[in-house]
């Protein structure tokens, strides 16, 4: 569909009448049952939230998640590089930004990959699949370490006898399997005769772009591998910021704690249960924080997701740039 003055700077739209609305609805309700429950079991206490005598950590919390942010439009636009979609850094952390914004403003519409996905095919139209290759490495990568961070938590507590339970290990054997299945999906698609076999199942006309996609990720092994590093130490980073989360309420957490949950956390985060996962990570930190003796999990959560909020603001502000920069005669 041609751009016109209408649609071009939104990447979604929704109809009035749309089926999506009553999703939403279903996931707002979802949403409202979780919170509405993790309140009244004493589980979310939202009075200790800045009455901690550490209140001042959240300023270090805010600090630590840019930190992080900057480090992942890093990280995508080291894979743009990959497939010669030449963005300078600015614009790709503005697109970024774009995308974390209408995530948290359009909840159950529009994700921020999605938003991502939208603004690089516009900025680099003959190469729409690479340039959507890039938004899906980007999150898989980011997930895969994150859960490769998540088997150096149980590696350690085995190696050092820090006694796993039940439920501890039931994370670790999930963690450990995530890992696994990861790595070998990207095996599959890295060596060629595997590769070809799976590119049977896909139809013909998409086949030559994605041999051509993978290619370059394959010739580029390097740049890739870095994004990986440079993902690890994002990684560290967005779990660290759970720590500083709970040392501002005053449940001190280690780092094991979070090495452990933080990936499972992120799962149940990325489902599409509810808007922007609202309630799902509440109730999944509560429960999975729980099994170390932590009961403020809940509250962890949501003081990191409104730190989450309040650094995404700045995207409306991108947001209005980018449709007076589409716009000349703006």
């Amino acid at each position: 569909m041609p751009a016109t003055p209408e649609n071009r700077d939104d990447p979604i739209r929704p109809e009035r009448s749309s089926p999506v609305s009553l999703v939403t609805i279903a996931k707002v309700i979802v949403a409202t049952g979780l919170l509405a429950w993790l309140v009244k079991s004493g589980r979310l206490d939202f009075s200790i939230l800045f009455s901690s005598p550490r209140a001042s950590l959240h300023g270090l919390g805010l600090l630590v998640l840019c930190i992080a942010m900057v480090l992942q439009a890093w990280r995508w636009w080291w894979l743009l590089k990959i497939q010669r979609i030449d963005l300078p850094f600015p614009r790709t952390l503005g697109l970024v930004w774009i995308g974390r914004f209408l995530a948290m403003a359009l909840p159950g519409v529009v994700g921020g990959d999605l938003v991502l996905g939208y603004y690089v095919t516009r900025e680099a139209p003959s190469a729409k699949i690479a340039g959507v290759s890039t938004v899906v490495m980007d999150r898989a990568i980011g997930f895969y370490t994150a859960f490769v961070l998540g088997l150096a938590a149980v590696l350690w507590m085995v190696c050092c006898g820090g006694g796993l339970n039940r439920s501890m290990l039931q994370m670790g054997v999930v963690i450990v399997f995530c890992v696994s299945g990861a790595t070998l999906a990207f095996s599959t698609l890295w060596f060629d005769t595997t590769r070809v076999r799976v590119l049977r199942f896909v139809p013909e006309s998409f086949r030559a772009p994605l041999e051509s996609v993978a290619k370059a990720y394959r010739e580029r092994g390097r740049t890739l591998l870095s994004c990986v590093a440079l993902s690890l130490v994002v990684g560290v980073l967005s779990m660290g910021v759970y720590r500083v989360a709970g040392e501002a309420i005053g449940t001190p957490l280690g780092w094991k704690q979070v090495f452990l949950v933080c990936p499972l956390v992120f799962i149940a985060t990325a489902l599409p249960i509810s808007p922007s996962g609202i309630g799902v990570s509440e109730t999944a930190a509560s429960v999975l924080f729980a099994q170390f003796g932590v009961e403020t999990g809940a509250t962890i959560m949501l003081v990191v997701r409104l730190w989450f909020v309040a650094l995404r603001l700045p995207g409306a502000l991108f947001y209005v740039l980018q449709g007076r920069r589409a716009d000349p005669g703006g």
